[in-house]
């Protein structure tokens, strides 16, 4: 594997994927506010509100986790309103695997117009082209139908259900492991 640029942006055609600052709690606190409903069922969110020293905190685990190749958080921002739409990661790197996951929530309001299937094109692409990971897995609950259509749609391969695979608000879950490796995605390149 490559190593990570701590500093590593992208862009496509509507999306602009960069790690966070702190000037961004405001944006952060609000979007993650506002997508209680849509995401805390999936990822272990706060249980109520989330104020901008939360997001703070958030922030500094992501900046942290980035120095120490923990995980790789990256915001994803609309380039037309330069609002925050989300987030997307690279976590569980495996060396001795090469391999790494890939995790996505998008703000309500920006759901289902393809944002996390752009972000996670692009994350994907850099995972193999640029840090010569040769597997990526998407791991899902069984009640995620949306997470289970973009892994799909990504051409990931469903795999399994995983026993034990995760823990969300301190229960240990079962996930349903989907995987990419990079002959999934020569042909669509």
């Amino acid at each position: 594997m490559s190593a990570m640029k701590k500093n590593v942006s992208f862009k496509t055609e509507r999306l602009h994927l960069r790690p966070l600052w702190p000037f961004d709690k405001s944006i952060l606190s609000f979007a993650i506010m506002q997508s209680e409903t849509h995401v805390r069922p999936f990822l272990d969110f706060p249980e109520s509100g989330f104020s901008e020293e939360d997001a703070e905190i958030w922030i500094k685990g992501s900046q942290e986790s980035w120095l120490s190749d923990k995980y790789y958080e990256f915001a994803i921002f609309d380039r037309q309103t330069n609002e925050l739409a989300g987030c997307a990661y690279l976590s569980s790197l495996d060396l001795n695997g090469n391999m790494i996951n890939l995790g996505y929530w998008i703000f309500g309001k920006y759901q289902r117009r393809g944002y996390a299937f752009e972000a996670a094109k692009k994350l994907i692409h850099y995972a193999f082209n640029d840090l010569n990971l040769t597997r990526i897995e998407i791991v899902t609950t069984a009640t995620n139908k949306a997470s289970q259509g973009l892994a799909a749609k990504l051409g990931a391969t469903y795999e399994c259900i995983a026993r034990n695979r995760f823990v969300y608000n301190g229960e240990i879950k079962e996930g349903l492991v989907y995987s990419l490796i990079p002959e999934d995605i020569m042909d669509k390149e």
